[in-house]
């Protein structure tokens, strides 16, 4: 698996190891991981032809099935201010949603229906987090355990 990121909010090494509690069938070509607005540019070449919607901040993360690769957009994740822990469990909410995305395409699980699939990718994501928050807590090096709360 290749991954492409900065790593100033996860590391390589702790999106590997996510994934790794996923198991094989989660794991994806290629991550690619936006801290900025600048890195869609800066990995353009390397990526897919980025659009208004991905620059302007409206998605999380994208799963492109022709090329079995997963696009997170951490610039985006602003809810509880600048806060790096919140930042951190929220883009691995999108990364695991996204993953759950390229699990539904190998498995011709839910791809017929797009409101379903969204659904979900989204309570299995935040049942994922929730369920495993203690070894991701290890993972991320967070003093104490952290959940998703759903709007």
């Amino acid at each position: 698996m290749k991954i492409i990121n900065n790593q100033n909010i996860l590391t390589n090494k702790q999106i590997e190891a996510v994934i790794k509690l996923l198991g094989k069938d989660y794991k994806p070509r290629t991550v690619v991981v936006y801290e900025t607005r600048l890195d869609i540019i800066k990995f353009y070449p390397l990526c897919f032809n980025f659009a208004l919607d991905e620059f302007s901040g409206e998605l999380e993360g994208i799963y492109d099935e022709s090329s079995d690769a997963v696009y997170i957009f951490i610039f985006v994740q602003t809810d509880d201010g600048d806060d790096v822990h919140s930042k951190q469990l929220y883009s691995l909410h999108a990364l695991v949603h996204e993953l759950r995305h390229r699990f539904q395409a190998a498995t011709n699980y839910l791809t017929n229906n797009d409101e379903k699939a969204e659904k979900d990718a989204d309570q299995f994501a935040t049942n994922f987090i929730n369920r495993n928050s203690r070894r991701i807590s290890k993972i991320m090096n967070w003093d104490e355990e952290w959940t998703v709360e759903e709007e």
